[in-house]
């Protein structure tokens, strides 16, 4: 029996002002997928008005405007809204330490209290899975996995946690084939399970 499959999992991914929020940089949108044995079964994705005019680079890299945050709601009011969303379920992430540390910081910015949830970096899982590999971003484990994807739709939230979702669930076979079978025994393998609560 494998109970990393009977898992319910948010697979979620942010789009931000800027690489490092110590820098005052701020979560611009989140996007999130809910999955259960492999199936899409809620989906969560909202747009945060940051307070600032967004760069060039990150209009660029997203396709997200300044036309598309007016009126929408704060930094505060969505992450709140999301934590109360994802509840008790196993977060995903692909390079989670980057949209942890959003996470973490909006935690500390808005007196949330403790950041408590289990979190799968497929970065890290990639690498442990196929260590001969010299590339593991969304896109190469696209093509590796045999994913159909639009690279155009690349850099929106919602688009690359659904990508991250259907990665994750080629990745738990592979982990069941080295018997890895339940997030305890995920854990004590380094850079994969981050902040846990195991």
């Amino acid at each position: 029996m494998n109970k990393l499959f009977d898992e319910t999992y948010v697979v979620f991914d942010l789009e931000t002002t800027g690489l490092d929020p110590k820098d005052g940089n701020s979560i611009i949108e989140i996007g999130a997928v809910r999955v259960k044995n492999n199936k899409i079964i809620d989906r969560f994705d909202e747009l945060i008005n940051p307070g600032i005019a967004l760069s060039e680079e990150i209009i660029r890299i997203t396709s997200i405007t300044d036309g598309m945050l007016v009126g929408k709601p704060n930094e505060e009011e969505i992450v709140k809204k999301f934590i109360a969303w994802v509840g008790e379920d196993i977060l995903v992430a692909h390079n989670a330490k980057f949209d942890l540390s959003f996470l973490k910081m909006a935690y500390f910015k808005y007196s949330l209290g403790a950041f408590n949830f289990n979190v799968i970096d497929t970065l890290g899982l990639s690498r442990y899975l196929d260590p001969q590999e010299k590339y593991h971003n969304l896109t190469v484990l696209m093509e590796r996995y045999q994913i159909e994807w639009d690279e155009n739709k690349h850099h929106r939230a919602d688009y690359d946690s659904e990508g991250t979702s259907l990665i994750l669930y080629e990745m738990l076979k592979k982990l069941n084939e080295k018997n890895i079978t339940t997030l305890s025994e995920l854990s004590h393998i380094p850079r994969i399970l981050l902040n846990k609560r195991v």
